[in-house]
């Protein structure tokens, strides 16, 4: 956690050679279901009408000032359709979950689609006076016109992309999702930051102390496949 200094000490490590305690075997897997059984293939297609899966979606984030984002969505983790754009939603609130379900919309089959998000955070006013010690205004990002989430709701403008592109529906998809479910996403987000605030000041205050470790390991009589098993509260070498 930033902030916090590192956690210092010294530790005992005892390593212990102890009797074979005898843990069972874990069970064998389960047989593979058969493929041509009539209720398997029925129930596969019934899920399949039921279910489309789950749509990994690729996506880059920098907040700023906490009212803005410009966001990258990569269709399938490929730089190739690949939409960026202006948004007028703050993308933390997007960081305490993973997946959310949309329908399709032509035949409203249900999906989720799983973030993959790698996010940041920028402050208008430091990048401004870096920009200008460094004499270069063109590192201040410009942001164009967007209505405030306030007075007009989720929105967004493309600055790049292919308006065929399956990262376009993702766009319509999350702001949608903002729309429907913001003020929840919002006080969800408010939560774990007051709560992040609380574990930083209980630990400053009672800095966490390295704990002795023991290791116990043994040799089975009759040795399984893995060879050498760990006792519950130990590690195996």
């Amino acid at each position: 956690m930033p902030g916090l200094p590192p956690t210092t000490g010294t530790i005992s490590v005892n390593v212990q050679l102890v009797d074979d305690p005898q843990l069972p075997d874990p069970p064998p897997p389960l047989p593979a279901l058969p493929s041509d059984d009539p209720a398997v293939v029925a129930r596969l297609a019934e899920l399949s009408k039921q279910y489309a899966g789950t749509q990994l979606v690729f996506l880059s984030a920098e907040v700023h000032d906490h009212n803005r984002t410009f966001l990258t969505i990569y269709p399938n983790g490929k730089h190739d359709g690949a939409v960026t754009a202006w948004s007028n939603l703050d993308f933390n609130h997007f960081s305490g979950f993973s997946t959310f379900r949309v329908k399709d919309g032509i035949d409203g089959t249900p999906h989720d689609i799983a973030l993959l998000m790698g996010i940041g955070n920028a402050d208008k006013q430091r990048m401004g006076r870096l920009a200008k010690r460094s004499g270069r205004d063109d590192d201040v990002p410009k942001i164009p016109e967007i209505p405030d989430l306030a007075a007009g709701g989720p929105s967004f403008i493309v600055v790049e992309g292919d308006a065929g592109s399956p990262a376009m529906d993702t766009m319509e998809q999350i702001h949608d999702l903002y729309r429907k479910e913001g003020s929840r996403m919002e006080a969800a987000h408010r939560a774990r930051q007051q709560a992040r605030a609380k574990r930083k000041a209980y630990l400053l205050a009672n800095p966490p102390k390295p704990k002795d470790v023991t290791i116990q390991f043994w040799k089975r009589n009759n040795p399984s496949p893995k060879g050498v098993q760990a006792l519950k509260g130990g590690t195996q070498p």
